[in-house]
C-alpha cells in the first residue's frame, strides 16, 4: 500500500513539472541507463589480432591436374580403296581376333581392274615367249653366219644383216620381259587392292568407334578414310593429365597418384606415374602471358573394367613427404597489419609475443600445402605465436593465393 502511494506521489510530482524538465529528466534516465550497460553488462574487450601457433607436423607436396582415361594401345583401321560400304559387321564394343572381318567394300570396280591385269599379265607372257623364240633364233642364226664368214663362204653384209637381227631380237626380248614385270606388278597392285575390299582387324582388341555406315561411299584419296578405332587391351589404361610447368619438375616416373571419377564419387583410385613426357602444349591466357603444360602419363589397372575410355580423372600426385616439421597456417604468410606501410621482397611472419608489438620475421618457406607450409629456416620456433588476421573486417589481407618461395611478401 505504501509502495502505490510512493509511486503515485512521484507520478503526481512528475505530472506537475514543466515539460522541459520532464524532458530533461527523461535524458537523464536514459544517459543512466547507457552508463549502466557500457560498464557493467558491455562484452569482453576483443583482441587486436588473431593468432595461431606454429607446431610441429607432417606435410606432403601435392601436385593436382586431370585428364581423360585412355587404352594404352589404340588402332585406327582405315580403308585403301574406293567405293561402297556393302557391309559391316562389327559395332561399338565389339570384341574382335586377328583377321576377323570387319567390313566389306563393294568389289565390282577393283574386281574388274584386277581382271584386266590378269589379261594384261598373260598377253605379257605370251609377247615374252615369242620374243624369246625369236631371240634363240636369231642367236642361232648369227652363230651360223660367223662361221660361213670365216671360213669365206658368205660376205661381210650378210654377215651384218644377222648381226642387226640379233641385236633387234635381244632388245625385243628385253623389252617384252619388262613388260611380264610391269604386268605383273600391276596385276599384284589390283590383287592388293581386291584383298583391301575386305576390312580385317589387325590385332586383337575392342571397336572403340564407328566412322561408317552400310551404303557410304568411301575416297581413298591422299588421306585414308577412318572407319574404326580399336582398343588392343582395355584392363590396362592410361591418363594422359595436364601439368602446368612450375608443377612438372616435381614429377617423377614411379611415383603414386590417386585420383577420382565423376563416375565413382565416393571411391579413390590408384595409379603409377609412367612418363613425363617432353613435348608440350602453349596457350594464351591473356596478351601478356602464356601457359604451357606438359603430358604426365599415369598407369592404371582396370582388370575389373570399371574404367570407360574417355572418363576424366582428377588426380592427386604426391611428389614429397616431411615428417616432424614446423607448420604455420597459409594466412599467417599472407598477413601484413594495416599499420604497416613497408613493402617486403621476402617472405615473412609477424610474430606476437605477450606485452610486445608485433615484429616481422624472415623465413624460408618448404612444402606448401592446402592450408599450411613448412618453415625450413627462420627465427621462429615451435610454440610461438603468428598473426593471421586482424579482428577488424577492413584490415582484411588484400592476397588470397597460397604463398610461393620468393615471392614478393608484405
Amino acid at each position: 500500500m505504501k509502495k502505490e502511494n510512493l509511486f503515485k506521489r512521484i507520478w503526481k510530482a512528475f505530472k506537475t513539472l514543466s515539460w522541459w524538465k520532464k524532458l530533461l529528466l527523461l535524458a537523464a534516465v536514459l544517459l543512466a541507463a547507457y552508463f549502466l550497460k557500457a560498464h557493467f553488462f558491455a562484452a569482453p574487450k576483443m583482441p587486436p589480432f588473431r593468432t595461431a601457433k606454429i607446431q610441429r607436423g607432417d606435410i606432403a607436396d601435392i601436385v593436382e591436374a586431370s585428364g581423360p582415361i585412355n587404352p594404352v594401345n589404340t588402332t585406327t583401321v582405315g580403308a585403301l580403296v574406293s567405293g561402297e560400304i556393302l557391309q559391316i559387321l562389327v559395332d561399338y564394343n565389339t570384341p574382335v581376333k586377328k583377321g576377323d572381318l570387319m567390313a566389306v567394300i563393294d568389289p565390282t570396280q577393283v574386281q574388274a581392274d584386277y581382271n584386266q591385269a590378269v589379261a594384261s599379265l598373260s598377253s605379257a607372257k605370251e609377247n615374252l615367249a615369242a620374243a624369246k623364240i625369236s631371240y634363240d633364233l636369231a642367236k642361232l642364226n648369227r652363230s651360223r653366219y660367223q662361221e660361213l664368214y670365216a671360213k669365206e663362204y658368205v660376205s661381210k653384209s650378210n654377215l651384218e644383216e644377222y648381226e642387226l637381227a640379233y641385236v633387234n631380237a635381244k632388245s625385243a626380248l628385253n623389252s617384252a620381259e619388262s613388260s611380264v614385270i610391269q604386268a605383273q606388278a600391276r596385276m599384284d597392285s589390283a590383287k592388293k587392292d581386291l584383298d583391301n575390299t575386305k576390312i580385317i582387324s589387325p590385332i586383337d582388341g575392342m571397336v572403340l568407334s564407328k566412322s561408317v555406315s552400310e551404303g557410304q561411299s568411301l575416297t581413298s584419296g591422299f588421306s585414308t578414310p577412318e572407319l574404326f578405332v580399336l582398343a588392343q587391351d582395355l584392363t590396362k589404361m592410361q591418363i594422359e593429365a595436364k601439368v602446368s610447368e612450375a608443377d612438372v619438375v616435381k614429377i617423377k616416373a614411379g611415383q603414386t597418384a590417386d585420383f577420382t571419377l565423376d563416375g565413382y564419387p565416393d571411391e579413390k583410385f590408384q595409379g603409377t606415374v609412367r612418363q613425363v613426357r617432353t613435348n608440350y602444349s602453349s596457350s594464351s591466357s591473356s596478351a601478356s602471358s602464356s601457359n604451357t603444360t606438359y603430358t604426365v602419363v599415369i598407369d592404371v589397372d582396370n582388370e575389373n573394367g570399371k574404367f570407360m575410355p574417355g572418363m576424366t580423372a582428377t588426380i592427386t600426385i604426391r611428389t614429397q613427404d616431411k615428417q616432424d616439421v614446423l607448420l604455420v597456417p597459409n594466412e599467417a604468410l599472407r598477413f601484413s597489419p594495416s599499420f604497416n606501410m613497408e613493402k617486403y621482397t621476402t617472405t615473412g611472419l609477424w610474430v606476437l609475443e605477450p606485452k610486445k608489438a608485433p615484429r616481422r620475421v624472415d623465413v624460408t618457406i618448404g612444402i606448401i600445402g592446402a592450408d599450411k607450409t613448412e618453415i625450413t629456416s627462420g627465427d621462429v620456433k615451435e610454440g610461438d605465436r603468428v598473426i593471421v588476421r586482424e579482428n577488424n573486417a577492413a584490415a582484411a589481407t588484400s592476397s588470397m593465393n597460397p604463398p610461393r618461395p620468393g615471392g614478393r611478401r608484405r
